[in-house]
């Protein structure tokens, strides 16, 4: 999910440069493609559209405000998966093995919901499955995924994150400074690589 409008962070926060490339890049770079039948890149901005073609992405281009519009939307472009996940754009530190533990908790137990965790704070990414995209598309008016979460605690399983850093999310250029004032040893070893 690539929808922001960034009214927090006073400016795409997408295109927000990290060394070597921008947030949006990081976010692209972290999906572990051997894990996943299908990727969809739902954005609002033409930017984020061109940088996701240029990595061989498909894009759903949307001019839709709240968030349970777009994920009817995104989910409607989803026909015939056994689950969905929804990553932000604006965690650019996600990694792809613990994206890969995601992963194969879900292939463990595809009638659940799966998040990725700090101990025991469940946050995004989300898998869930296609049992509930019926919930899904019918959240309440601006929204999000969070409402069948709440609504179906006994479905929910944690995967730990590898860090916790990876985890945070950019709504802020102060956000954006904590990444930066990460010690060496807590980033990636190079930032997005081309697929």
């Amino acid at each position: 999910m690539a929808s922001g409008q960034g009214r927090r962070f006073g400016s795409n926060k997408l295109l927000a440069p990290l060394p070597g490339g921008c947030m949006m890049e990081y976010s692209l770079a972290c999906v572990p493609r051997d894990k996943f039948d299908r990727l969809l890149v739902v954005t609002r901005h033409p930017e984020v559209e061109q940088l996701a073609k240029k990595q061989g992405l498909p894009v759903l281009l949307h001019n839709l405000e709240a968030r349970n519009e777009i994920i009817r939307l995104a989910l409607q472009s989803m026909q015939g998966v056994d689950g969905c996940m929804f990553l932000p754009g604006d965690q650019p530190l996600c990694q792809p093995d613990s994206l890969r533990r995601l992963a194969d908790a879900f292939a463990q137990e595809p009638n659940c919901i799966h998040r990725l965790a700090w101990g025991d704070q469940g946050q995004s990414p989300v898998l869930f499955p296609a049992h509930l995209f019926d919930q899904l598309c019918c959240l309440p008016p601006k929204k999000g995924g969070g409402v069948v979460i709440l609504n179906n605690p006994h479905l929910v399983r944690l995967t730990q994150a590898q860090w916790e850093w990876e985890l945070w999310d950019v709504d802020t250029p102060q956000a954006l400074e904590r990444l930066a004032q990460l010690p060496a040893a807590a980033k990636p070893a190079q930032g997005p690589q081309p697929f």
